[in-house]
């Protein structure tokens, strides 16, 4: 499964109406806010599923350096 594959499935998976309305967009501002909205939907099921606050706490923490790395490495949108 290809990352852009990944944060299609997890959107879509929320059944939300924001996906839905997504795929009015052009194609890259469409994978681009399709991918935030994808992290979105992964911080809300830490704290939504994870009920150990130690292991929900490492999760967040995981996110948090893995997006520092993002904009400390000069990220870039989605291909």
């Amino acid at each position: 499964m290809t990352p852009q594959d990944y944060v299609q499935q997890k959107a879509a998976a929320s059944g939300s109406s924001f996906y839905y309305a997504f795929l009015f967009l052009p194609p890259q501002r469409r994978a681009a806010i399709t991918a935030f909205y994808a992290y979105c939907r992964e911080i809300d099921d830490v704290v939504d599923e994870v009920s150990d606050p130690g292991v929900a706490q490492a999760k967040l923490d995981w996110w948090r350096k893995e997006v520092a790395q993002t904009f400390s490495a000069g990220g870039r949108g989605p291909d």
